[in-house]
């Protein structure tokens, strides 16, 4: 988020808890899943150097993400999106789903489930836009289910993977810090912030960190 930093927000930080975590309901806090490894995405190869390109994404963020907006939260400029800048966002979402993720090194493969992730969610938005709440958008299986989360959006290496898969089954077990929270964004006032640039493996690391 986009306040000054001091020692107890950064305290905060280092265990994995900020003023957005805060805010969520204690009820979404609690029914958030467990993490849980999914093999399968355990494959990477260490030696690689080769770099995904996120231009597309970079380019949609900087348009239309509000960083910093008075209110200390970046707001995603939903109704300003013009129809080209759609189907730019749709073909960064196909080209990312082209990618055979399993042979690049964690770092690259990290800032792509990242982003994957909030192109996702921004692509929900903005294909049921106006819509009150992301949890108004109930496409999740399950007959309790609400929310998009549960519901397969993408498909990567012949895999269909669900928001909750990206976040919870690969993200958060893979490489087992809490920071990850940080980066993914959930479409609400209450979620980290949306950051306005891509995520690399290049600056991941300072943009996680907020610097």
């Amino acid at each position: 988020m986009n306040q000054e930093k001091t020692p107890y927000r950064t305290f905060l930080k280092s265990i994995g808890i900020t003023v957005a975590v805060l805010l969520f309901p204690l009820s979404t806090i609690l029914a958030a899943p467990k993490a849980e490894l999914w093999p399968r995405w355990q494959k990477h190869d260490p030696a690689s150097r080769d770099k995904i390109d996120h231009a597309l994404w970079d380019a949609w963020l900087k348009k239309y993400v509000v960083a910093p907006h008075p209110s200390g939260i970046n707001r995603v400029r939903y109704d300003a999106a013009v129809r080209e800048d759609r189907v730019s966002l749709k073909n960064y979402l196909k080209k990312l789903q082209a990618v055979s993720i399993s042979d690049y090194n964690r770092t690259e493969q990290k800032a792509f489930w990242i982003n994957l992730y909030n192109a996702l969610t921004v692509d929900l938005i903005l294909s049921r836009f106006p819509v009150p709440s992301i949890r108004d958008v109930n496409i999740s299986p399950g007959l309790f289910a609400r929310g998009p989360w549960g519901a397969k959006l993408a498909t990567v290496e012949g895999e269909k993977l669900s928001l909750d898969d990206i976040e919870h089954r690969i993200l958060r077990p893979l490489y087992g810090e809490p920071r990850v929270h940080f980066a993914v964004n959930c479409a609400s006032l209450g979620c980290p912030n949306l950051a306005p640039q891509a995520y690399t493996a290049d600056n991941l690391e300072a943009a996680i960190q907020g610097e």
